[in-house]
């Protein structure tokens, strides 16, 4: 009888395949996670959510709370994957801000001190920069109220976190942001006193920073008006009206911009109102300069833009409904917040300006998403070439040729 003798390197091989085999029976009846093997793809996580959520009452909240699960087996990446592919089957579910908020804020949560590090990681283009937001409120949710004194101290930091460093290139937009996720941040450090907490705005965007003012005002009155987490609540807890007049006799404690933020970012309690095209100009024209009723109306198209799921046909609807010198604003504010929200809306956007019945309403919203083509993207970069050649003929040239820098849209007044 023949007998196979067996060298050293085949013998390695015949052991190596052995142990393998052993460790995939002992893996199949132990429940260990083991990165990059045996995982299910991002997909079938998809697929799982979608199935859990599908008879819920409201489908996108059920996703804000079941897609940070797989955050336990994902990566952070891997987990805003999951959610592009959520979107993709169910397109209620392109406003994810929340879930934006509650990812970045897991995240952070593994490591405060590299909280920073979280913002670079934030994906571009999705939930509406909801992750910025959340790394900012996650950081400094459990902070005990800071001195005047303490305060002054961290201006320094507070004044570069919205500005480009090695972990993150912002755009205009994620700059805007960035301020306005400041504003919540400074309602914690100032145990919800709104009076000391846009004071705290103003120290840091003064000295020649953009004027971003706006935007940090209405984070620390958002703040009030719209609480997320229940740590929010507890914040604001005897501090938020609750009523039409306690709302407008709290926000005339202030002026000017001040007061024109607080009333905009109170419109939870006028949200019946505002959903009619003449309860949005009841609710515009409240004393209000004409600059300030224009960032209003701004900030209500901001808000129901979503609420009507981002349909060009109700969208319209809506703006046709309007007085005609609101008209284009409402399309070219609502067309923008579609790709604020997420890049892959950029063809509803686009539609949705073609969608203007009068040619003056459509030039009105292609200036505005001319404007936005430098200040949403990354200029040269795939996306902002994607989105130029969307636009129609000359808006298109304009587009590419970076015109959108020069665009102004309002008064000054």
């Amino acid at each position: 009888m023949k007998m196979f003798n067996l060298s050293e390197r085949q013998m390695f091989l015949f052991a190596l395949i052995v142990a393998l085999g052993v460790l995939f029976i002992i893996l199949s009846f132990v429940d260990i996670e083991v990165p990059g093997v045996f995982t299910k793809d991002l997909k079938v996580y998809a697929e799982e959510i979608v199935e859990t959520c599908k008879n819920s009452s409201y489908r996108p909240s059920c996703y804000d709370e079941e897609i940070p699960k797989v955050m336990d087996h994902l990566s952070f990446e891997e987990a805003f994957e999951v959610t592009r592919i959520v979107q993709e089957m169910d397109a209620s579910y392109w406003y994810c801000h929340v879930l934006g908020h509650n990812l970045s804020a897991k995240e952070a949560s593994k490591d405060l001190s590299k909280w920073t590090e979280v913002i670079g990681r934030c994906p571009l283009g999705m939930c509406s920069n909801g992750c910025i937001h959340g790394t900012f409120q996650e950081r400094f949710r459990d902070v005990e109220e800071l001195t005047d004194e303490q305060v002054l101290g961290i201006i320094p930091q507070l004044k570069t976190i919205c500005e480009d460093s090695e972990n993150r290139k912002f755009t205009g937009l994620e700059r805007a942001s960035c301020y306005h996720a400041l504003g919540h941040l400074t309602m914690y450090i100032t145990a919800a006193d709104s009076v000391r907490a846009s004071n705290v705005c103003d120290i840091v965007l003064a000295n020649g920073i953009e004027d971003f003012d706006n935007v940090c005002y209405d984070g620390v009155f958002m703040q009030i008006f719209q609480p997320l987490e229940p740590e929010d609540f507890a914040l604001i807890d005897g501090i938020a009206p609750e009523t039409k007049e306690e709302a407008m006799a709290m926000c005339d404690r202030f002026e000017g911009t001040k007061r024109a933020s607080c009333h905009r970012e109170s419109w939870p309690l006028f949200e019946e109102e505002i959903r009619d095209p003449e309860g949005i100009v009841e609710f515009c024209s409240r004393g209000l300069t004409e600059r300030m009723e224009q960032i209003c109306y701004n900030g209500v198209f901001y808000v129901l833009a979503p609420k009507f799921d981002f349909d060009v046909e109700s969208i319209s609807s809506l703006c046709e409904g309007l007085p005609n010198v609101r008209k284009g604003q409402c399309y070219g504010n609502s067309a923008s917040r579609m790709i604020e929200t997420d890049y892959r809306l950029q063809e509803s956007a686009v539609a949705l300006c073609d969608k203007a019945q009068d040619v003056s309403y459509k030039e009105k919203c292609y200036q505005e998403l001319l404007l936005y083509s430098t200040y949403n993207f990354h200029v040269d970069s795939p996306e902002f070439s994607r989105f130029c050649n969307l636009m129609p003929g000359e808006w298109k040239m304009k587009c590419l040729n970076k015109e959108g820098y020069s665009v102004r849209l309002y008064s000054e007044e």
